[in-house]
């Protein structure tokens, strides 16, 4: 019977040490997916960071022009004023070199 005893505990140890490499080998290929994912993730941030800063380059710019344009509208009035003032203001005659 101890032969038998220990047949049956050698094959409790190959299921046991079956079950280990079973459960290694699903890991092993857990640790490559989320390796894979970390490594996708990393260049979604990269490109994420980078349209981030175009985004913000191009905010900045928008920024500058409607400064800009807010400094043309401030300026109209004083140059529509300043074209009226002209318009009043009598120029001399031409003078021109025609002989008939």
């Amino acid at each position: 019977m101890m032969k038998l005893e220990l047949n049956e505990k050698a094959q409790n140890v190959f299921g046991d040490v079956r079950g280990i490499a079973k459960t290694v080998v699903k890991n092993s290929n857990e640790i490559l997916r989320t390796a894979r994912l970390l490594a996708n993730l990393d260049t979604s941030m990269k490109s994420t960071h980078q349209s981030l800063q175009k985004l913000t380059q191009g905010i900045s710019e928008l920024q500058e022009r409607n400064t800009q344009i807010q400094d043309l509208l401030y300026m109209l009035p004083q140059v529509s004023e300043g074209l009226k003032i002209e318009g009043l203001v009598k120029r001399p005659p031409s003078t021109s070199n025609n002989t008939t």
